[in-house]
């Protein structure tokens, strides 16, 4: 969309900025509190609390309603307004490009520099390998281009995106409550299959019929695998299984397939050679609880030690005993007993082989499998539209951002100041002398840093390494490129430097190291 919603203006963001970075050193201030703006704060969208002996860095002053773009790694969209004050000042640390504009929305702002297009802008200009050391840089980033809508239709369209994204957020937690109920349904339908009660009235009340037997009585075979010593071949010989080949209680192999050789199948591994149909449980976690049924992929399987293969007897189903597996009575009743390692759970294949199995008749066993087996496609079913839904809904914030930013989100007023004459009024603001001009009372206990050779001194100690380069020196001050190099250069042409500069061979680049006094 070339043309611009009516009203509307498009301006460079450092014409409108006008945020002036103040900055100050908090461990010279070690028993007064900040109110912190840190980028790892911002998941919980909850600045930090802490007294200036634990901040570290020279941080800047920032204000209520001043809006806050992440530097490092512009991919993640993180875009944060500062809160209304407390009783103590609002910093935010030097990784934070700040835009501070009085006479527009700031919630307006918020939700523009969180826009697709805005986040494109900011990719597209980034330094470094990748990543978290990618950074954005504020000089470019002050001629990125800003939407500007009549200041009436900017709060309109806050109000609406807000709501928008209230209701987003209230399908998505019911989204989630009904994946949980799903969940809670699978277990619900398996402890009606084990306890018999999904087939009362099909058997009659009478269980009298059913065994409970040691999986090793009632299976034929109940073993573990091991680690073939000629190690693996690349051509498709005998597939090799591993716990991570089990996915959602089922085998896959497309993940990182292993083949052994024929000969480590028949010679040292031939204790776990595993066939269609045997079930397959790790017992090795955490967690605990996987369980898999062997497809006729192949005709032949092998296994590693992690895993542990149930082959059905003459009395019993393959899907019997994978439903018993799954439903995990049996570890429940060993959880306690298992044994490991550096937060390992392991259970032993003696403990597999003792499992208790309630063992119905073959044809009741076949009917729960058939029941339980279509009570799990419903529920399938449930889970495959939740996830859709949920997918849809994942789409639709950035949706709204864009479309309010075509101008299509909330209906135009002609009577609304157009966004020109709101520019110049705040153009004509910051450039009008005001007749007396007042500055505010510093707090006795904030003293404001200016960029000097003994504040520049004073990041250099606290830096963790000796040697440093000086986009690392940068990256705590909040500071221009240009006044931080002649700073640094005065350092070096001092009579008794504080720092000498060398060149890296390894980097390529000129590095400082600080000089002990």
């Amino acid at each position: 969309m070339n043309e611009l919603p009516p009203g509307w203006m498009k301006v460079n963001l450092g014409l409108i900025n006008q945020f002036s970075s103040q900055t100050l050193l908090p461990a010279r201030q070690p028993d007064q509190y900040f109110e912190l703006y840190s980028v790892p704060a911002f998941s919980n969208q909850k600045p930090e609390l802490l007294p200036g002996a634990e901040i570290g860095s020279i941080k800047q002053f920032v204000e209520p309603n001043d809006i806050l773009i992440c530097k490092i790694n512009p991919r993640i969209n993180r875009v944060w307004q500062v809160m209304p004050k407390g009783q103590v000042e609002q910093i935010a640390s030097s990784e934070w490009i700040v835009m501070r504009s009085a006479g527009l929305s700031s919630d307006f702002l918020q939700y523009y520099f969180s826009s697709p297009a805005f986040r494109d802008l900011l990719c597209r200009v980034v330094t470094g390998v990748g990543g978290s050391l990618s950074r954005a840089q504020p000089k470019r980033v002050a001629a990125f281009p800003v939407l500007i809508a009549p200041l009436n239709e900017q709060k309109r369209i806050a109000d609406k995106i807000r709501t928008i994204l209230a209701r987003i957020e209230t399908c998505r937690e019911r989204l989630d409550r009904v994946i949980t109920l799903a969940k809670q349904l699978r277990q619900a339908i398996l402890s009606a299959a084990i306890s018999g009660r999904l087939t009362e009235k099909w058997r009659g009340k009478n269980r009298s019929d059913w065994t409970l037997e040691r999986a090793a009585a009632v299976c034929e075979k109940v073993q573990n695998g091991g680690t073939p010593r000629e190690g693996f071949v690349a051509q498709s010989k005998i597939p090799f299984l591993k716990v991570y080949n089990i996915v959602n209680q089922a085998v896959d192999f497309n993940y990182k397939p292993q083949f052994i050789a024929q000969s480590a199948h028949e010679k040292a591994l031939k204790k776990s050679q595993a066939l269609p149909g045997d079930v397959l449980m790790n017992i090795v976690g955490p967690p605990l609880g996987k369980v898999a049924i062997i497809p006729d992929t192949y005709p032949e399987w092998n296994i590693n030690q992690a895993l542990t293969l149930f082959r059905p007897g003459k009395r019993i189903t393959t899907g019997w005993l994978y439903y018993l597996l799954c439903k995990g009575d049996n570890l429940d009743a060993i959880i306690h007993e298992t044994r490991g390692s550096a937060g390992q759970l392991n259970i032993s294949l003696s403990q597999c082989r003792n499992f208790l199995f309630p063992v119905p008749p073959m044809a009741e066993q076949q009917e729960i499998v058939r029941r339980v087996d279509a009570l799990f496609a419903y529920v399938d079913a449930i889970e495959a539209r939740c996830q859709t839904a949920r997918a849809q809904l994942d789409r639709l914030p950035a949706a709204t951002l864009d479309r309010a930013f075509r101008g299509e989100l909330v209906p135009h007023n002609p009577d609304d100041e157009p966004a020109l004459l709101l520019l110049k009024r705040l153009q004509a603001a910051q450039t009008e002398p005001a007749a007396k001009p007042k500055s505010p009372k510093p707090n006795k206990k904030t003293k404001m840093t200016e960029l000097s050779p003994e504040t520049v001194l004073e990041s250099i100690r606290l830096l963790p390494d000796e040697q440093f380069t000086f986009d690392e020196l940068r990256s705590q001050i909040a500071a221009d490129y240009d006044t931080l190099k002649e700073v640094v250069f005065t350092l070096l042409l001092e009579k008794q430097p504080a720092l000498k500069q060398v060149f890296d061979p390894e980097r390529q680049a000129m590095k400082f190291i600080r000089v002990k006094p």
